[in-house]
This record gives C-alpha cells, structure tokens and sequence, in this order.
C-alpha cells in the first residue's frame, strides 16, 4: 500500500486510495487518513464527492470497500465503511 508523508506536523498515515463513483469518469486520486474498522477521512484534490461510493485502497482493485459520506469539507469528507464489495462478487 502506498503511502506519503505528511507536512503538517501530523504524524498519521496517510495512505493513497482511489474513489470510483462507478459513472463514466475514471476513479479519482485520493489520500486516506484516521482510518478505523468503521470510517476514514479522505483528502480529495478535486469534487464533488458522490453520497456512497467504492473506495479501492491499491491498483489491482482487490482492497475495496463501499464508502458512505458522513460529513463534508473542503478538501476533506468523513466517511463511514458500509460494506465489503467481496460480498457482492
């Protein structure tokens, strides 16, 4: 899993995910952090952010979970982990 290193003094992880709203656009580039079993915060550079989306945590498509909004800002959003995706392959 990818990871960067922080600027702001912050010593969490932050990892890099890709957020696939599963329209035409390709998944979007994203940085996440404060994960927990339930939730995460996402760092995006670009928006609007879709309610619910799949979240994949490397390339292969294989670390994926489906994502539901929780709170917004800008740049960042709260998410909460609704579901596995490997319980609907």
């Amino acid at each position: 899993m990818e990871t960067s290193k922080r600027t702001d003094g912050d010593n969490s992880k932050r990892y890099v995910a890709w957020l696939d709203a599963g329209s035409a656009m390709p998944p979007i580039r994203c940085y996440v952090e404060n994960v927990t079993r339930s939730g995460a915060k996402l760092n995006m550079l670009r928006s609007p952010i879709p309610d619910e989306f799949n979240l994949y945590f490397n390339g292969r498509g294989d670390a994926k979970v489906r994502c539901r909004v929780t709170s917004r800002g800008k740049p960042q959003c709260d998410v909460e982990f609704i579901a596995s995706l490997e319980s609907y392959n």
